[in-house]
């Protein structure tokens, strides 16, 4: 007996501990997919199935007179494609199909992350940032930037675990860098090429053991010392207000304040805004893959304590797509832009 689309989803939201309002949507998604279309295998659905039915929904919602068709269409995409990626990771499929690109839309709320275009900005900006008074560190205090730019894009590390203004931060030290294949707790059974990260979460407290991609790798080799001290903390240059210096680089590369929809209140961009930019392309990538990567909270003491979710973790890491200028020192090319190879 073939598994369609409508049972998938049932044992998607019977398995996942999610709010009565996000269990509503996927049910509303289901109900389009069945006006849409009747009864079809779960194996059959490619790429061209789905792009029919996210034009449906899209035209649907214009005669509708929907409000913001592009955001019904890309909610619908989003659902459908979490469902689908929780069916390949189940077996019940046997490959995963391409889904087309989100439609244009209307932004109904603040954005509160930068686009990869403004990485890339703040990443080149670096290279102008000026030498502080007392400065006696080994490298520039731009290149500890950029690698702090990249550190906090793959992992949405705390403030605090770079440069702790606080004595309840665990800085991120170089004893907590190991460049083995086997993970610093010995308990992984995943073996990473470049190196394993050891850190806490500030508020929480939690401990995390992270692989390092090509990227993070290269970064961390560009700032490490001859002779690093295991207990001297990892980046520096973050002085005692790393918020001021990282809204001086905003302003910098012209990257203007974002905005309140609701009251139109204008706030300056913080270092947590990065901390949610690695959310928004970690879930774009991975769908629910920011939930481990970030450790937030999840319910549900089977989803806490027996649910093993290292290896959605480290597939994500290993495979997230990095802006473009974070390649650049990789590809043996610091300094310039990978693309035209113009200095920055």
């Amino acid at each position: 007996m073939s598994i369609n689309l409508e049972t998938t989803i049932e044992a998607y939201l019977k398995a996942k501990n999610l709010s009565q309002g996000t269990r509503d949507e996927y049910r509303a998604t289901l109900r389009k997919w069945k006006q849409w279309r009747t009864d079809t295998p779960l194996v059959e659905i490619d790429r061209k199935t789905v792009r029919d039915f996210l034009g449906w929904v899209y035209e649907n919602a214009i005669e509708e007179e929907g409000t913001n068709p592009g955001r019904t269409a890309n909610k619908a995409r989003e659902n459908l494609r979490a469902v689908m990626s929780w069916a390949w990771e189940q077996d019940l499929i046997e490959s995963l199909p391409r889904f087309p690109r989100p439609r244009p839309q209307r932004v109904v709320a603040g954005r509160h992350y930068l686009t990869k275009a403004e990485l890339n900005a703040l990443y080149f900006a670096t290279f102008q940032m000026k030498r502080p008074r007392g400065w006696d560190a080994p490298f520039t205090i731009g290149r500890y930037w950029r690698c702090a730019l990249v550190l906090f894009f793959n992992y949405g590390m705390d403030t605090g675990t770079f440069w702790g203004t606080l004595n309840c931060h665990k800085l991120l030290l170089w004893r907590h860098v190991s460049w083995d294949r086997v993970s610093l707790d010995g308990q992984r059974k995943e073996r990473c090429r470049w190196g394993w990260l050891f850190y806490k979460r500030v508020k929480t407290g939690k401990t995390f053991h992270r692989p390092m991609n090509r990227i993070v790798y290269a970064h961390l080799k560009s700032i490490r010392p001859e002779e690093p001290d295991p207990n001297a903390p990892v980046v520096l240059g973050g002085g005692t207000r790393p918020n001021i210096r990282f809204q001086q680089l905003c302003e910098l590369v012209g990257i203007g304040p974002k905005t309140d929809v609701e009251t139109g209140e204008q706030k300056p961009w913080v270092l947590k805004d990065l901390r949610k930019t690695c959310a928004t392309y970690y879930d774009a990538h991975v769908p629910e893959s920011s939930i481990e990567i970030l450790g937030h909270s999840m319910g549900g003491v089977t989803y806490r304590h027996y649910a093993h979710r290292d290896p959605l973790a480290f597939k994500a890491i290993m495979t997230i797509p990095q802006p473009a200028a974070f390649k650049a020192l990789a590809r043996g090319i610091d300094g310039r832009c990978p693309c035209c190879r113009r200095a920055f």
